[in-house]
């Protein structure tokens, strides 16, 4: 079993007692390109952030693999800062103040291009370059920047629950978020699907519901 993304990574690895009832498949943290290995190596499952049309990026499309992808639900995401930001430049109110704000850039680890600003507005995707001072490609130094007061981010609201909740972070622009994350199952095609695959796919799926806040779909 492969894991992309830290956040799936950590609301899996948080309940491994699973893995001593008899049905485990084998669990590894994963990287970037752990996609590629599991068409290569036949790792059992895969669980992902799915782009669209199936994409998982570098040119992966799902429908060209002969996987099968199995949506668990979406993955809302917020929009944050530090309190010390906020002091130094000011709460935005709306998107036309973005202009005047930095951001913790974020390079994807498989491309190294930077993600913009992005935020839903009736519907439609609006992506926004914006100031930055530094960059990242991994989500525990992209929340480090934001607590640090380096720039806002927009990070699934399950990886920072605690910080907002105890106000280390701070929700902005709460009426312009980025579209939600799908979260996906990648394994082979269910002719090939083995028991204990089954059994973790049903097992991964409730936990990840629960654990992460998914909007199921």
């Amino acid at each position: 079993m492969s894991v992309r993304t830290a956040w799936i990574r950590a609301a899996l690895l948080a309940s491994l007692a699973w893995l001593a009832s008899g049905c485990a498949v084998p669990l590894k943290p994963g990287t970037g390109a752990d996609f590629s290995a599991l068409v290569e190596e036949a790792s059992p499952a895969l669980v992902t952030v799915l782009g669209p049309a199936g994409a998982l990026g570098s040119g992966f499309v799902v429908a060209d693999s002969g996987l099968v992808a199995r949506r668990l639900g979406e993955l809302r995401l917020v929009n944050c800062a530090s309190p010390a930001y906020l002091e130094r430049h000011g709460v935005p109110l709306a998107v036309a103040d973005l202009k005047h704000h930095l951001a913790v850039n974020y390079a994807s680890p498989l491309s190294g291009k930077i993600d913009d600003w992005e935020y839903i507005d009736n519907g439609r995707s609006v992506r926004v370059p914006m100031r930055s001072q530094v960059s990242v490609n991994n989500a525990e130094a992209y929340i480090a920047c934001c607590l640090a007061g380096l720039g806002m981010i927009q990070i699934p609201a399950y990886d920072v629950q605690d910080d907002l909740a105890s106000g280390r972070l701070v929700e902005v622009l709460p009426a312009w978020r980025a579209a939600s994350m799908p979260i996906s199952v990648l394994y082979p095609h269910r002719q090939h699907r083995s028991r204990r695959v089954q059994a973790f796919v049903e097992w991964a799926a409730a936990l990840l519901v629960e654990r992460m806040m998914l909007n199921s779909r």
